[in-house]
C-alpha cells in the first residue's frame, strides 16, 4: 500500500492532536438526565467528535472528522447514567474503577466491568452503568461514524428528566425550562409498540462482546518489524486485536469481536526500549495511552511518538490518560524509553483490512532477516515469495 505524497506535522499540529489529562473539559449538563434522583455529577468528555452529547454548548478537543468519535464518562461513586440505545457502535475502554453495567429497558441484565477491559455495547439495545468503585473510575468510549444520529432513552428517563425541566427537542437538543428555555415540539417516550422494535441479548452474546486483558490474544509478530530481531533497534512489539481487522498483518490472527463497527481496536504492547518502526496509513487513528496493566497503577509514561522522516521529524511525549490523534498518509512510530512495557489501545479507521507503508529502512532490515510480505499483505518468509513479491 502506497499513501502518496508525505503529509508533514509541524511540532505545533502534532501538539493539537494529543490530548492530555491537563485537556480534558468535563460537560455536566451533556444529557438530559442529570438532575435525577442518583445521576448528579456525571460528566462527559468529547475529545474526538461531538459523540452523542444533547448539549449545543459543549467542547470539543479535536473537531476534524476521523470516522468515529472519542469520548468518556466520570463519574462519581454510585452515580448512575441512565438506560439508552444507540444506532451506531458504542465501545467501552475501561481504564480506572469498577463499574455496573445494566442491559435492557429496566437493568434486566448485569455484569460488571474493570480496569483494562473493552466492551462492546450491541446496537439497538437499551444500556446503563454505574460505578461501583471509587470516585475516579473513567471509561473511555468510542462511538461509531461521524454521526451517530443520538440516542433514544427509555421512557421513564424521558418522562422523569421531563419532572426536572429537561426536555430533548426534536433536533435531541436539551431544552432546560430552569435556565429559560421556551419548550415546544419535544421528543415522546417510546410507546410498546415502538418498544418491540428494541434488541434483545442473552447472556452469552454479551459476554461475548467483553474482553478482559487477561483474555487478549497477543502475537509478538504481527508486524513486518517485529521480525527483525538483530541490529541496534529493538523492534519488540506484540498486537492483540479486540474489534475488526485491525493493523496486524499475521493471515491467522483474529479479534474476538469481528461484526462491523466503522472501526477496529487493537492493544498494541512495546517492551522497554523498543520502537514499532516508521510506518503509515491511510486511515485516521487514534491512541490511548495505557498504564502497565502488570504493573503498580503509575500514572509516568516513557513513551514517545515521532512523525515524519528524517530532518523533518517532531516528537511529543504523551504522559498514561493522553490520547494520540494521528491523521492519515503521516509517517508515525511510537517508542518506549522506560523500563516496563508500554500499552496503547489503537483505534483505526474502517471496518476493512489496513495496509501498512512501512520506511525503506525497515523494510531492508526485514528482508535481511529473511521476511516481506505476500501479494495479499501479510507475513511470510521471503524464500517462499516469487520474486514479484520481495
Amino acid at each position: 500500500m502506497t499513501v502518496g505524497q508525505d503529509v508533514l506535522l509541524t511540532a505545533d499540529e502534532l501538539k493539537a492532536l494529543i490530548v492530555h489529562p491537563a485537556d480534558f473539559k468535563p460537560d455536566p449538563a451533556a444529557f438530559i438526565d442529570v438532575r435525577l434522583p442518583g445521576s448528579e455529577g456525571k460528566a462527559s468528555y468529547s475529545f474526538v467528535g461531538p459523540g452523542v452529547s444533547q448539549n449545543p454548548d459543549q467542547s470539543i478537543n479535536i473537531t476534524t472528522p476521523h470516522g468515529f468519535n472519542v469520548g468518556a464518562a466520570s463519574m462519581p461513586h454510585g452515580t448512575v447514567n441512565n438506560p439508552h440505545l444507540h444506532y451506531t457502535a458504542e465501545v467501552f475502554v475501561c481504564t480506572k474503577g469498577h463499574w455496573r453495567f445494566s442491559i435492557g429497558e429496566d437493568g434486566e441484565q448485569q455484569f460488571k466491568l474493570e480496569a483494562d477491559t473493552v466492551f462492546s455495547a450491541p446496537t439497538w439495545t437499551f444500556r446503563g452503568f454505574e460505578n461501583i468503585g471509587a470516585d475516579d473510575g473513567w471509561l473511555f468510549v468510542v462511538l461509531g461514524g461521524d454521526d451517530t444520529g443520538g440516542i433514544l432513552w427509555a421512557p421513564r428517563i424521558l418522562s422523569a428528566a421531563a419532572q426536572t425541566g429537561m426536555h430533548l427537542a426534536t433536533d435531541y437538543s436539551i431544552v432546560d425550562e430552569q435556565r429559560g428555555d421556551v419548550v415546544g415540539d419535544t421528543v415522546p417516550p417510546l410507546n410498546a409498540e415502538q418498544l418491540n422494535h428494541v434488541d434483545r441479548y442473552s447472556d452469552a452474546e454479551l459476554a461475548d462482546r467483553c474482553v478482559t486483558y487477561p483474555e487478549l490474544a497477543w502475537n509478538d509478530r504481527a508486524l513486518l518489524s517485529a521480525h527483525i530481531l538483530d541490529g541496534s533497534t529493538s523492534y519488540a512489539t506484540a498486537v492483540a486485536p479486540v474489534i475488526g481487522y485491525g493493523l496486524t498483518e499475521h493471515r491467522r490472527h483474529r479479534a474476538p469481536i469481528h461484526d462491523p463497527h466503522g472501526f477496529a481496536l487493537e492493544w498494541l504492547r512495546i517492551e522497554p526500549g523498543a520502537t514499532t518502526g516508521l510506518h503509515r496509513h491511510d486511515r485516521h487513528q487514534v491512541a490511548f495511552v495505557m498504564g502497565d496493566p502488570t504493573g503498580d497503577g503509575s500514572t509516568e509514561s516513557d513513551l514517545r511518538v515521532e512523525v515524519n522522516r528524517g530532518m523533518d521529524s517532531v516528537a511529543a511525549a504523551p504522559e498514561v490518560g493522553s490520547i494520540i490523534s494521528t491523521p492519515p498518509g503521516v509517517w508515525r512510530q511510537f517508542t518506549n524509553h522506560g523500563v516496563d512495557a508500554a500499552h496503547l489501545v489503537v483505534v483505526t479507521q474502517g471496518d476493512d483490512r489496513v495496509r501498512l507503508e512501512w520506511d525503506d529502512a525497515v523494510l531492508k532490515a526485514a528482508a535481511d532477516a529473511g521476511w516481506s510480505r505476500d501479494a495479499g499483505g501479510y507475513l511470510a518468509p521471503l524464500d517462499l515469495l516469487g520474486k514479484a513479491n520481495r
